[in-house]
């Protein structure tokens, strides 16, 4: 056996930490398994963040999850594993060149054929029959991955209190008996492991008085941050990654007070929310892209009639089916384009679960004051990837509805009238009018597809249409002073300077802590706001830097597009993926040394 070792590549010089990868096939309750070995993490104090690979099979196919715990804020999954647990022989073909020298691999002698595996000799194999124990502990041989949870335990010699602990939160409100059988089964996997890895390097300890932390992903970021920000009506079509939105708000509609439809088609869902806005209701529907292709129609009657709708694309590999449950950044010049013609939009773009529950009230604050749609672009990496993150703070949130006047008597305000009288659609200086709510005294009002007068009657002459088209667009020079700023992260002035939008923000600010080990300086900016562009901010940071990058996972190059549209410049150096899979720090970390020799980041 090698020697062990931490990890190929760059240093990780932040503190202890573990990494844990789970396969086998779909159906096998991975993803399920390891979040309760992630609660426990947790649950000890410690950062946590997860990745699940699936193909879009509800059973068979290869399924991995992936786990890193450190004792320090981390920021995305890195490629080595310091322990593996096979649940078939197709696990450990597939990912035991991933697993660092003298790393473990754990496995059922009955699933797998270890000594004929080649390449077995320089890592621990660590031999545990979980079909069996499970069977003579529970009798059930479906508790066999909690056997397994408790042996990945016993490798890392971690307490196995944490994970019983997470184990009886989750069954014993569910049947008791079945909680004392998992925690049970748990038990047993940590003893078959835990006195064979005395000396096994790649442990973690629990951190005292650590603060108290939740699991999230990006859907249920969006979904708190959605409350918070007063949603009544959510609608939506299932396509992932957005189906566990409507799964998150269908649990917690009646105390939430709200309506959550699941309609017949995405189609269906953008009219209803279009509806609904109507009426006053902060509604919202979200899809991945190939389902927001089918809401384009209904997005276009939301931009016409001026609507305050918030709609989620949560991108996936496409064009068409695509890659069902993997990820892309390519749905930005879409977005950005949707509906025939044109009408304004904000297109605001979290890049972790923090960004997502801020920006999921911020968009109806946006949506109300500009009375125009919101699109809340994300993608399937952060979407369906875990990290622990201490309680949102709600205390900054706020509830601006803007121009919105939502009973009484229209003639109770003057600021609403024109000559003594209500129009919808009257032109104003920051291209808003006041709306009404049906019901508001007095406030006759027509909305529909059309174009249309001040009232909301079709209107087809040349001079009204001007009239219409000029105040939408004007709702654009007031977005530029209501929308999220660009963030930035490092220091004033840096080797290298990153821009990027979306979950790719994660393994960049990975990288970055590792390339400061280097004596390398990063600094990036991250878009919150794509649209309308932050042209002056990112010629700003452009203006600064020394040598430039633009990171996105697409083939075209979307955003580096845009800055060459907005910003008339080009940036120096481009990185782009496009198979689907997320960026890793270390390509990152590899792309930056390429750029910023060491002679150079040394001799500044």
């Amino acid at each position: 056996m090698a020697s062990p070792k931490r990890a190929e590549g760059p240093n990780y010089p932040y503190g202890p930490e573990v990494r844990i990868k789970i396969g086998g096939e779909a159906g096998m309750g991975i993803k399920a398994a390891g979040q309760s070995l992630a609660r426990a993490f947790a649950n000890a104090g410690l950062h946590t963040f997860d990745v699940t690979e699936y193909p879009s099979l509800i059973r068979g196919g290869h399924n991995v999850y992936y786990l890193r715990v450190s004792e320090q804020p981390i920021f995305s999954q890195v490629k080595p594993v310091d322990i593996l647990v096979a649940l078939n022989q197709e696990t450990v073909d597939k990912h035991l060149a991933e697993v660092v020298d003298g790393g473990a691999v754990l496995y059922d002698p009955g699933k797998v054929d270890w000594d004929s595996t080649p390449g077995h000799e320089r890592v621990v194999g660590l031999d545990v029959p979980w079909e069996d124990i499970a069977k003579e502990v529970s009798g059930k041989k479906i508790m066999a991955n909690t056997v397994a949870l408790g042996a990945a335990l016993g490798a890392a010699c971690f307490p196995v209190e944490y994970l019983t602990d997470s184990l009886d939160t989750q069954f014993r409100r569910k049947s008791p008996e079945i909680a004392e059988q998992n925690m049970a089964c748990a038990r047993r996997g940590y003893e078959a492991t835990s006195a064979r890895c005395k000396d096994f390097p790649f442990t973690i300890n629990p951190v005292k008085d650590a603060p108290r932390r939740m699991i999230c992903d990006g859907n249920e970021a969006v979904g708190l941050g959605a409350l918070a920000g007063g949603i009544t009506f959510y609608a939506a079509y299932p396509m992932t990654p957005a189906s566990p939105l409507l799964h998150f708000f269908a649990a917690r509609d009646e105390k939430a007070g709200m309506v959550v439809k699941h309609t017949e088609d995405e189609l269906a869902a953008m009219n209803m929310v279009v509806g609904a806005a109507f009426g006053g209701a902060r509604a919202m529907c979200a899809s991945a892209g190939g389902g927001f292709a089918l809401m384009v129609e209904a997005f276009g009657l939301a931009g016409v009639s001026e609507s305050a709708v918030v709609v989620g694309v949560f991108s996936r590999t496409a064009p068409g089916t695509g890659l069902p449950t993997w990820t892309e950044q390519a749905d930005l010049r879409f977005v950005m384009h949707a509906a025939p013609s044109e009408f304004p939009r904000v297109i605001i773009s979290p890049g972790d679960r923090e960004d997502a529950y801020r920006l999921g009230w911020q968009a109806f604050n946006l949506a109300d004051q500009l009375q125009t749609p919101v699109v809340i672009l994300s993608e399937q990496y952060l979407q369906e990837s875990r990290a622990s993150v201490e309680p949102f703070d709600s205390s900054e949130v706020t509830i601006d509805r803007g121009k919105l006047i939502a009973e009484g008597d229209v003639n109770d305000h003057a600021e609403a009238l024109h000559d003594g009288v209500y129009h919808r659609y009257e032109p104003s200086e920051d291209g808003v009018s006041w709306r009404a709510l049906p019901g508001v005294r007095n406030a006759n009002m027509i909305v529909n597809s059309y174009e249309h007068d001040h009232y909301g009657n079709a209107e087809e002459t040349a001079d009204n249409r001007s009239t219409q088209h000029d105040k939408r667009m004007r709702k654009l020079e007031l977005a530029r002073e209501l929308v999220p700023a660009p963030q930035r992260y490092g220091p004033e002035q840096a080797d290298l300077s990153i821009v990027c939008f979306g979950a790719t923000k994660g393994p960049v600010r990975e990288a970055m802590k590792w390339l400061e080990g280097e004596g390398v300086s990063v600094n990036l900016l991250q878009l919150v706001t794509c649209w309308p562009f932050p042209a002056d901010e990112v010629n700003a940071f452009l203006d600064a830097a020394r040598t430039s990058l633009v990171i996105e996972g697409n083939y075209a190059g979307q955003l580096e597009g845009l800055i060459r549209q907005q910003c008339l410049r080009d940036v120096d150096h481009s990185m782009r993926r496009y198979d689907g899979r997320p960026f890793f720090p270390e390509d990152i970390f590899d792309t930056v040394r390429e750029l910023v020799p060491v002679r150079e980041a040394v001799a500044r």
